[in-house]
């Protein structure tokens, strides 16, 4: 049974691309900017049409992304963490053939310049590899908390397009929530936290990226 098991599987297709793969996702997510997200993510790194549209900035944002990530994979791995599934595959494809690529990677590769402009706002607001919240006694209760504004970021998905926004309470935590780019108050909401310091009341959720901590609030609404 096991080895029919294997028989069934399919074999994972190398594909060879004119330029290397990665510097044609920087050159699709360039040429989509301002689209609407279903848009974005249903166009193809095989179409034969995307060398030609290659230029040296894409060239150089996908070196900056695979030196990025290397240092980042290096990083975990001197810490001892165990790296996730997505991680490991990222590693395969950093170490691999940037124009004879297996189908079983296109997809990381595909989101790659998506995640890494995010990672990189994510880092400005932490400002280190390690941050960790102060635990505060009352964190689990509903309650109103004054917040100052730090950042804006657009968390960008296949699926799911979401607004985070990034604070700091009394204490220097970092907080955020996040709103769905669709959301027809999204301007409203963008005008009422650029106001300031702003109170919102919910109950903290504790939350981390790598060994970055912070807060997500849960049910959260405005004072």
């Amino acid at each position: 049974m096991f080895t029919d098991m294997e028989k069934s599987k399919a074999p994972d297709t190398i594909r060879e691309y004119p330029e290397d793969i990665l510097t044609l996702s920087c050159c699709l997510q360039r040429t989509a900017q301002g689209k609407e997200p279903g848009a974005r993510f249903n166009r193809s790194l095989s179409n034969p049409d995307l060398p030609e549209l290659v230029t040296d900035l894409d060239r150089m944002k996908s070196e900056n992304i695979r030196r990025y990530y290397s240092e980042k994979l290096i990083m975990l791995t001197l810490q001892g963490r165990e790296l996730t599934k997505y991680r490991k595959d990222l590693q395969k494809f950093l170490h691999g053939n940037f124009k004879n690529v297996p189908d079983s990677l296109v997809g990381i590769v595909y989101r790659l310049p998506y995640f890494y402009d995010y990672d990189r706002q994510v880092d400005d607001i932490f400002e280190s590899s390690y941050f960790k919240n102060n635990r505060l006694p009352d964190m689990r209760e509903v309650k109103e908390r004054e917040l100052t504004f730090l950042k804006k970021i657009e968390n960008q998905r296949r699926h799911v397009d979401n607004v985070e926004y990034w604070f700091q309470d009394s204490q220097l935590n970092k907080v955020m929530f996040s709103v769905k780019a669709d959301n027809p108050l999204l301007e409203l909401l963008d005008r009422y936290i650029n106001t300031g310091n702003v109170g919102i009341v919910g109950k903290y959720n504790v939350r981390k990226k790598d060994l970055n901590e912070y807060f997500t609030i849960e049910k959260w609404s405005f004072v």
